[in-house]
């Protein structure tokens, strides 16, 4: 036998047993076995102890598998990422994505030490970014009084500053009250008439010294059972004054600069105290600058409560330029004091639209 016919006689019978082996498999499929017994887990007290979810109910389990179960708190401080929350009598300290603010009512997660959502504010005290005006800053959330902290003397007083505060207090939705302190530095009644013009328009002036405590019973009084905020110009005493209200507290304090009289920035973020009289007062840094959030030049004649009693000849008139302006005559008469009209005019001239 040739080599060829060898070769195709293996080739034949490699062909003949992958037949054979093709048509026992097929036998043996054909084979019937008898059906595995199934349990049926879908009984009726089953089913109705467990319904069959929907899409959107199965999603919201899978999420409620993963989130940690949430607590309601309060924001008593921030810092750079972090916050810390008092919920339960407990103090948590918390990370957080979204800009969160003291005074803020919160949902967060005690196990992730977490915030997942910040509730609606009742009000918000805020300022631009001393870095870039785009961005908004807020000082405090949720407060009933701002208080705007201010001294006549070391430092001396900044009536502009005093009107931008308001500005943002009006805008925040919180009432405003003017606490002077610092009064027994003063050698005659005339040095507080300054402060007539706010008086004049029905915003509420104190005038108090955390040195004597000339005054601190009227204050603890606007304050009690209030969530308030002590904001102003750096070296004023806005801590001294919490002390002075209640002594435990030995809150930090600095002195004014004898070269060239500006505060020294003591308090360097903010923190919240809790008053004997019932009050929450977050004290917040001192500042020397103070930009105008999200108000308009046309928003700001608004805030000027002395203009609207006095008519223009035109509806829309800025009362800078334009003729027969009843609130550059009303200033010229003494009507409206000329610090309240420059101030505006300055503010005026720093915003952008």
């Amino acid at each position: 036998m040739s080599k060829e016919e060898k070769k195709m006689r293996k080739h034949i019978e490699a062909h003949a047993n992958r037949e054979l082996r093709k048509a026992l498999s097929k036998a043996r499929a054909k084979v019937s076995k008898p059906p595995r017994e199934r349990m049926d887990v879908r009984s009726a007290e089953f089913e109705a102890d467990n319904p069959p979810l929907s899409k959107t109910n199965r999603t919201a389990s899978v999420r409620q598998s993963v989130a940690s179960p949430t607590a309601q708190g309060f924001v008593a401080e921030t810092g750079p990422g972090f916050c810390d929350v008092i919920s339960s009598g407990q103090r948590v300290r918390c990370r957080f994505t979204d800009e969160v603010a003291i005074g803020d009512q919160v949902l967060f997660s005690p196990e992730r030490r977490r915030i997942e959502e910040i509730q609606p504010r009742r009000t918000v005290l805020s300022r631009t970014d001393p870095h870039n005006p785009r961005i908004q800053r807020v000082i405090a959330a949720n407060v009933d009084i701002v208080v705007n902290v201010v001294s006549l003397k070391t430092p001396p007083l900044h009536p502009g500053l005093i009107d931008r505060y308001l500005i943002a207090i009006g805008k925040s939705g919180a009432a405003p009250l003017i606490c002077v302190n610092k009064v027994d530095l003063q050698a005659s009644p005339e040095e507080l008439d300054p402060m007539r013009p706010y008086q004049d328009v029905g915003i509420p002036v104190l005038f108090c010294s955390a040195a004597t405590g000339a005054g601190l019973a009227e204050l603890s009084e606007a304050l009690a059972g209030k969530l308030c905020v002590f904001a102003g110009h750096s070296g004023v005493g806005k801590s001294s004054l919490l002390n002075a209200l209640d002594p435990q507290l030995e809150i930090a304090t600095g002195s004014v600069s004898s070269a060239n009289e500006k505060g020294r920035h003591t308090t360097t973020s903010s923190a919240l105290y809790r008053l004997p009289n019932g009050a929450t007062v977050i004290d917040t840094p001192g500042i020397r600058e103070f930009g105008l959030w999200d108000v308009t030049k046309d928003d700001l004649r608004n805030y000027y409560q002395e203009f609207a009693s006095h008519s223009c000849a035109f509806s829309d008139c800025t009362h800078t330029h334009e003729p027969d302006c009843g609130v550059k005559a009303a200033v010229a008469a003494g009507a409206i004091p000329k610090p309240r009209y420059e101030s505006y005019a300055r503010i005026r001239a720093s915003l952008e639209t």
